[in-house]
């Protein structure tokens, strides 16, 4: 059967929250879905020193000890600015602009998803309208209204998402994936945009301008 065809007893199942190890292995791990014939970085080396959960987060309270992030990062003076840290020059969500942190480009890239999901769902006959609620659980719920938001009405268990085809499924994982790590552009950013491109691109999604990190990406 064709990846877009509806097929019978799927359901959605939700990856583990704060699957901040498994981001940090990367396709050493697998967390995420991984599309075949395309290569995914492995763990994330960072540097020696930080390169480990406890090296990094208070180990009771799980709190980030970004005090000596500061030392290689300019401008890092709360936990918040953590999100403004980039390394590489690389535009990979082709906004232009290669000054926002790699948090940004995530997040470009996710919201493009999520577009590209509700759109596929709209063309394809044999799936409903779907929406997501990143706080109503099983998250992806059939939008009755056809409005590309979630209500209180749609986000229920009793409405949740049933029409699944095999591609669709393995977007809306991979898009969830990337919302419960809220780490994950300080856990494996290179990981973390292989694996939305690749499910853009799965989903019939305009890739134009973006970039796919290399295997080699740091």
């Amino acid at each position: 059967a064709s990846g877009d065809e509806l097929l019978e007893g799927l359901g959605f199942r939700n990856v583990h929250y704060f699957a901040a190890g498994a981001t940090l292995f990367g396709g050493e791990a697998e967390g995420a879905y991984q599309y075949e014939g395309q290569e995914y970085v492995g763990r994330n080396e960072h540097v020696g020193g930080f390169d480990t959960c406890t090296e990094c987060h208070s180990t009771h309270e799980l709190e980030v000890e970004f005090a000596e992030c500061a030392d290689c990062h300019e401008g890092v003076e709360t936990a918040e600015d953590l999100e403004t840290i980039r390394v590489s020059e690389t535009d990979y969500d082709g906004d232009g602009d290669v000054t926002e942190g790699i948090a940004g480009e995530i997040d470009t890239i996710a919201e493009a998803l999520i577009v590209a999901i509700q759109t596929y769902a709209n063309n394809n006959a044999a799936t409903d309208p779907i929406v997501y609620d990143s706080h109503g659980y099983p998250y992806f719920f059939i939008d009755t209204n056809g409005d590309g938001e979630a209500i209180p009405d749609e986000a229920n268990y009793g409405n949740r998402y049933v029409t699944w085809t095999p591609n669709l499924l393995r977007a809306a994982y991979n898009y969830q994936y990337s919302q419960k790590d809220p780490g994950a552009y300080a856990h494996n950013a290179p990981y973390v945009i292989q694996v939305l491109y690749d499910s853009l691109v799965d989903m019939g999604g305009d890739v134009t301008g973006m970039t796919r990190p290399t295997v080699s990406a740091e």
